[in-house]
């Protein structure tokens, strides 16, 4: 198996997964009002979509492992 499809999907599995978890910790700052709870559920969700941008690209076929820029 492909180590860049294994390890980059784990990766972005737990980024989805805590992103999950953290939405009803969103949720209920959205019903509390209370604006910190609401920036930390913000912040995880970029985090996840950040992590997803970084690693997504190394799902081709045969990335080349040369190639950073």
């Amino acid at each position: 198996m492909n180590e860049y499809i294994k390890w980059g999907g784990a990766g972005i599995a737990l980024a989805v997964a805590g992103a999950a978890i953290i939405a009803s910790e969103l949720l209920a700052g959205i019903a509390s009002g209370n604006l910190l709870m609401v920036a930390y559920g913000v912040a995880v969700i970029i985090a996840m979509l950040t992590t997803v941008v970084i690693i997504a690209p190394s799902f081709r076929k045969n990335p080349d492992p040369v190639d950073h820029d």
